[in-house]
């Protein structure tokens, strides 16, 4: 699933320009080997305006000098402090993930360090920086203007193209691919603790992890990679919860319910909700046996389009290609400047990226096939009981649809369950005389359910203030009722 750009479906965060990826080179800066740092294959002399060095190697680290580096660059409109660059997160097969992170702008030395990550496979999450929540929008003729309910107000926001190739993320070997949520966790485990070495102060700082669709998977993979290595580790990470939205974290549990939706919703007649809804009973039989690829095929030809060459049967049937909100037929032009923004070379000079390609994620989830339609319910478990969970969902998406993540969390056995399946549905309003509702929500001890009224899969672009009023609600702990 596609999500985080501009394309057609839902990786959403992919491609830009057609730069060859180009070759490595070793560099030395004031007489120091710093490594070796990529070049295009037009540059052949590594040069301090193109790429920095990874951000790998020790000396880098321990003297600060790595830090220092990924400082971004003056980029005219952009007034908040920020650091980019490249962690090296394996060695043998040059894997390196493009991180950007913003500290807080309120308290940083206290704000929670909140991960965000994309959807996918292969969304970058530059898109979840310009498009959602990130403190810029980049408006058409490509100049920055400042967001209202910036998350980098309150929250340390810390964004990476994951997995390896996605965005600005690369590897120059196949090798290096990530083909399940295995190596989706080790490798983003690797970049962020080298990440609290480069930011030792943030360590103690409570930390999210947070995530829409796709990351759906990432976010309890990698959280669970977390919980598990925790206790043993040297550089410990203060995991305090995770946020998942619209998440395709259990396909089987969301598959079945497609049809019916779209047919209530008036998307389907009566003979194409029959259809769809055989083709998704197609899809459940291939799951049960195994057959990943199959069961994913027949995903992609019906709704999910990543992999067709024409229209899925739901671009045939309902005229529309976006799927992210039902009032919108296509998407929204805007939500693909930010391609053509990291596009600039002197947005590329500052967040040193240089020449390298802005990968459009398709040879992502090419690696990745066997793992769409795979669950990583009994990660998420494990997280339920032990962490503080949000997931949430907008009332207008379709691809993971409201209704089928309330029947999916009905089919989690964790510690809350009976409470939950009893629980009543409370009124959520962003002021509590506010004649407009913002959502809905179910809440047991620290696990939230949360539906936000009037938003479709990107959800903090399309409501932006109770999207964020949300996640203060949540990471705060400050209820829902005030």
């Amino acid at each position: 699933m596609k999500e985080g750009g501009g394309g057609r479906s839902l990786r959403r965060g992919g491609g830009g320009g057609g730069l060859r990826r180009g070759r490595r080179a070793r560099v030395t800066w004031g007489g120091r080997d710093l490594g070796s740092v990529v070049c295009s294959n037009a540059v052949l002399s590594a040069r301090r305006d193109t790429v920095r060095p990874r951000l790998h190697s020790g000396p880098l680290r321990t003297k600060g000098d790595g830090r220092d580096l990924s400082l971004v660059d003056p980029i005219p409109g952009a007034n908040v402090k920020s650091y980019s660059g490249y962690l090296t997160v394996n060695e043998t097969y040059n894997s390196n993930l493009f991180f950007w992170f913003f500290p807080a702008q309120i308290q940083p030395e206290n704000a929670p360090v909140v991960l965000w990550l994309q959807g996918g496979p292969g969304g970058s999450s530059m898109f979840g920086l310009f498009v959602e929540h990130g403190p810029y929008i980049v408006n058409k003729n490509l100049t920055l203007c400042d967001r209202d309910f910036s998350w980098t107000s309150k929250f340390s926001m810390i964004y990476i193209d994951n997995p390896v190739g996605t965005g600005f993320s690369f590897t120059t070997d196949n090798r290096g691919y990530a083909v399940n949520q295995d190596d989706v966790a080790r490798d983003l485990y690797s970049a962020l603790t080298q990440f609290f070495q480069l930011f030792p102060e943030y360590q103690k700082n409570d930390f999210y992890a947070t995530g829409e669709s796709y990351a759906g998977k990432y976010v309890p993979a990698i959280s669970h990679f977390i919980h598990t290595h925790n206790p043993t580790a040297k550089l410990k990470i203060n995991l305090k919860g995770i946020a998942i939205g619209d998440g395709f974290s259990d396909p089987a549990s969301l598959i079945g319910g497609y049809a019916d939706f779209m047919y209530q919703i008036g998307l389907l007649d009566e003979k194409q909700r029959e259809y769809f809804q055989k083709q998704c009973d197609e899809i459940l039989k291939h799951i049960k046996k195994g057959n990943w690829i199959k069961a994913f095929e027949i995903f992609d030809s019906l709704l999910n389009g990543d992999q067709q060459s024409v229209p899925s049967f739901f671009q045939n049937a309902t005229g529309c290609s976006n799927y992210f909100n039902f009032l919108q037929c296509q998407e929204p032009e805007e939500d693909s400047y930010f391609m053509k923004f990291l596009s600039l070379p002197e947005v590329r000079k500052a967040i040193h990226v240089g020449n390298l390609t802005f990968n459009d994620g398709a040879e992502v989830e090419k690696h990745l096939l066997e793992d769409v339609m795979k669950s990583v319910k009994p990660c998420l478990v494990d997280i339920m009981n032990n962490y503080r969970v949000l997931i949430y969902s907008g009332q207008l998406d379709i691809i993971v649809a409201a209704p089928l993540t309330e029947h999916f969390l009905t089919t989690v056995e964790w510690k809350g369950t009976q409470e939950y399946l009893k629980a009543n549905k409370n009124i959520w309003k962003i002021q509590l005389s506010d004649t407009e509702v913002a959502g809905y929500v179910r809440q047991v001890n620290d696990f939230h359910q949360v539906i936000v009224r009037g938003g479709g899969h990107i959800l903090p672009s399309d409501q932006p203030a109770r999207t964020f009023d949300m996640m203060n609600r949540f990471i705060f702990n400050k209820g829902w009722c005030s």
